[in-house]
């Protein structure tokens, strides 16, 4: 595993926090997941009333037909990607990277924010990079975008992505976007301070001792 190689802190197994964690993820829908259960529901709905209302169907005939156009409109696509995304956090350890985080934040900070993330190897170049969303609050707490990230899946195609004692866990998607991982780093400054300590912190006996707790 490439963390391993870099000596960044690996858990087999979630640590208690990490669990906790876990159970949140279980809550969360994936993008377009509700909205699509919700537009099934309302065509649903809308069916039986026409039936019912307009040709004078008996209800229960009409509450089956659209009945069948909810079935039929059900996101299945959606549903079984979620479900293969939950089974990786039973499967797949997780992992502590050191990141840069970007984002475009709405104006009143309200709104989800589209995350761009970026982790890091040892030499402060971008090893994998993601897109995803997350919560105003989890976004700002990461201190000029540069901090430590958990991550549970494969870097190749994505995973689940938690910051360090916040309470729940978000979806990304790998992204090979040369506009991503070319990016450039800073090289000196403020940022490239925040870099190294984040490297350090990935690295050092405290997280893995945190991370190996039963």
């Amino acid at each position: 595993m490439l963390a391993e190689e870099y000596g960044y802190a690996v858990s087999p197994r979630p640590a208690a926090q990490v669990r906790g964690v876990a159970r949140k993820a279980q809550n969360v829908l994936e993008p377009g997941y509700a909205s699509r259960i919700a537009q099934g529901l309302a065509g649903g709905i809308l069916v039986t009333v026409v039936l019912a209302a307009i040709f004078h169907m008996p209800f229960v005939v009409a509450g089956g037909i659209g009945l069948i156009g909810f079935i039929g409109l059900w996101p299945t696509e959606l549903a079984a990607r979620r479900k293969d995304a939950l089974k990786t956090l039973d499967q797949e350890p997780w992992q502590v990277w050191p990141c840069r985080l970007d984002g475009e934040a709405s104006p009143d900070h309200k709104a989800m924010v589209g995350a761009r993330v970026q982790l890091l190897a040892p030499d402060r170049t971008p090893v994998a990079a993601f897109r995803g969303s997350m919560s105003p609050e989890d976004w700002m707490s990461v201190r000029d975008g540069r901090g430590v990230v958990w991550f549970c899946g494969d870097l190749r195609v994505g995973g689940w992505l938690a910051l360090p004692a916040r309470p729940a866990a978000s979806l990304f998607r790998a992204v090979p976007a040369p506009d991503i991982l070319g990016a450039g780093a800073p090289t000196t400054g403020t940022l490239v301070g925040l870099e190294e300590t984040a490297i350090a912190v990935a690295t050092s006996e405290t997280v893995w001792a945190w991370i190996s707790e039963a």
